[in-house]
Formats: structure tokens, C-alpha cells, sequence
């Protein structure tokens, strides 16, 4: 794996380095979230819960939907 590595950052014209950090780079830019709040809204119905007050409960009402 290291070879091919190797020739694909020879065809670049770059160092075995900077072949892995644009890897990584690209990586970490898919997995990073979106930061745009359009992409989100209307994901949630009703009122946002807090989950350091109702967290047991909210626990609860997801696994019994689940389980339906």
C-alpha cells in the first residue's frame, strides 16, 4: 500500500508527507458537520428538550418507539 502511495504522490509531484496530509485534510472535511443551520431546521419537531433535565425520560421515549 505504502508503494502505490508512494507513485500516486510521485505523479503529483509531491512528497509522501503532503500526499497523506491532503488525504487527511479531505477526510476530516467529509466528516466534518456543516455548520450551515438551513440544513437542519425543521429537523425537530415540537419544543428542544434539555438533556441535563430530561434526559432520562427522553432515553426512554426513544428506546419504547423503538421497540414498537
Amino acid at each position: 500500500m505504502r508503494t502505490v502511495i508512494k507513485q500516486r504522490a510521485a505523479e503529483l509531484g509531491i512528497s509522501f508527507a503532503e500526499f497523506a496530509s491532503r488525504l487527511f485534510e479531505t477526510e476530516l472535511a467529509i466528516a466534518a458537520p456543516h455548520s450551515d443551520i438551513d440544513s437542519i431546521c425543521g429537523m425537530v419537531e415540537g419544543t428542544p428538550s434539555d438533556m441535563a433535565r430530561d434526559g432520562r425520560r427522553i432515553i426512554e421515549e426513544a428506546g419504547s418507539s423503538h421497540l414498537r
